[in-house]
């Protein structure tokens, strides 16, 4: 047998062994934001912090909370009630545009979708919120084009809007 088959298999036993002994104690990183704040605390208590204190982290944590939890018209004062930097926010506008859409304003929630995109064409978001904005902007774009402003008034041209939006590709580069 070849002197250098035994090298390359020693060297692979080797790696495999590195990975057995350190990899269990490496933690991997978060590619999405936690999601714990949105749907394990109570509504109250993140009330509470948003009415002490309205910090960009504590607007849109009440915002998605309130999403979740199918109250798009709360989600939507909650932001238009926050700081004027708070509200700039690229996620504060991705969050705007969610209760906008949910609550039938699907030119507004488009403009708000613009906003967030254009806000993270510049970089100013991570990869996941110009992904996520990107593609709500796509589908958006598609539902105002098809005439439809309430989602719940044509459920079938927003899934035929929803599967046009979806053909279409569009890159987002990590920087």
């Amino acid at each position: 047998m070849r002197p250098w088959l035994f090298v390359v298999n020693g060297m692979v036993l080797a790696g495999i062994a590195l990975t057995v002994g350190v990899g269990p104690s490496l933690r991997a990183s978060r590619l999405l934001p936690p999601r714990a704040a949105a749907g394990h605390e109570d509504l109250a208590a993140l009330e509470a912090r948003y009415a002490a204190d309205p910090t960009p982290a504590n607007v849109t944590t009440l915002a998605a909370a309130y999403l979740e939890h199918g109250q798009p018209g709360l989600a939507s004062s909650a932001l238009d009630a926050a700081p004027h930097e708070v509200r700039a926010l690229p996620e504060a506008a991705h969050l705007s545009a969610r209760a906008l859409f949910r609550r039938g304003r699907a030119r507004e929630a488009l403009a708000a979708a613009e906003q967030a995109s254009a806000a993270c064409s510049s970089g100013a978001c991570p990869a996941w919120l110009a992904a996520k904005t990107a593609r709500q902007r796509a589908l958006l774009e598609q539902i105002v084009a098809a005439g439809v402003e309430d989602p719940q008034a044509d459920p079938a041209a927003v899934l035929a809007a929803y599967e046009r939006g979806a053909s279409e590709v569009r890159l987002v580069a990590l920087r």
